[in-house]
């Protein structure tokens, strides 16, 4: 039996979870509670973990084979699966001008409602944020839960998005803004993805697949499907739907990467460090669409 301490939040979405150190190697039993708070509640959140990338990676893989990110610049102490979500420069070890287009295309793209790895084919199940370094104001996350939206959602309005297939694409932000697209050997390795707009879960749970890697909707003009799709993300971030968790270094967040959308809040760019490591759970089979069952 597992001793780990369960407190979910006082809406339906996230619990914290105390009396276990990540750093250790996880028993069966613990795995087990962790993977049935992990269905129930989406989000969870573990405090004063203290954890090298290794130590991370190692949890992680519990739950699956993790993605490899492209771009070898953005990845942690050469961890192939291991990003670096920051400001900050790993070569210099400074902060990042907020002009430089890369980083301008990060902290756009983080600071809007998004899922992680959305425009891949296989979508990931699960990402997992450690906290390094986080500035002493801002810079909090905010989740919106998009299966919860989509129980709100009017039955006449469920029928007119359940056959809604939407293209998402990790360039998505960069056109919006006109900065220049990714280098074309990392553009390769993540091609845009043809995805259900509504996605069926287990447990006969369906949620959104939205956020802002949506590029449009299949067979609308760019003016509605864009006027959709931002409806709907209006629409599943309201605060019944949304918890936010305020970082201290040594937090640990694991959250569910098909129906949790996530922000970063703003913080002081230029004069406040902010490092954190994520790693992602492969997913293992493309989206199964409401119109599939």
């Amino acid at each position: 039996m597992s001793n780990i301490t369960v407190t979910p939040r006082r809406i339906e979405i996230g619990a914290d979870i105390s009396d276990i150190d990540l750093s250790q190697p996880l028993s069966a039993e613990d795995f087990a509670a962790l993977t049935d708070a992990f269905n129930k509640h989406r989000v969870l959140v573990f405090r004063d973990q203290n954890l090298s990338a290794d130590q991370q990676v190692a949890f992680s893989e519990h739950f699956g084979a993790l993605e490899d990110f492209p771009d070898p610049k953005d990845r942690a102490d050469g961890h192939k699966t291991v990003l670096r979500v920051t400001n900050v420069d790993r070569a210099t070890d400074r902060i990042k001008p907020v002009d430089d287009p890369g980083h301008k295309s990060f902290t756009l793209g983080t600071s809007d409602w998004h899922i992680d790895s959305s425009f891949r084919t296989l979508p990931s199940k699960a990402s997992m944020l450690y906290a390094i370094e986080m500035p002493d104001e801002g810079g909090d996350t905010m989740f919106a839960d998009t299966t919860l939206a989509y129980d709100a959602l009017p039955d006449a309005r469920k029928q007119e998005l359940a056959d809604l297939m939407v293209i998402h694409d990790f360039e998505e932000t960069r056109r919006r803004h006109n900065l220049p697209p990714r280098p074309p050997e990392v553009r390769a390795v993540t091609p845009p993805a043809r995805q259900p707009l509504v996605a069926q879960r287990a447990h006969d749970r369906r949620a959104l697949f939205i956020g802002a890697h949506t590029a449009g909707i299949e067979g609308m003009d760019d003016g509605p499907g864009r006027a959709l799709l931002d409806e709907l993300k209006n629409f599943a971030t309201q605060p019944q739907f949304t918890c936010r968790h305020a970082w201290a270094a040594g937090d640990m967040v694991m959250f569910d990467n098909i129906c949790v959308m996530h922000k970063a809040m703003p913080y002081d760019l230029e004069g406040a460090r902010r490092l954190l490591h994520r790693t992602t759970v492969v997913g293992e089979a493309p989206l199964e669409g409401v119109s599939a069952q």
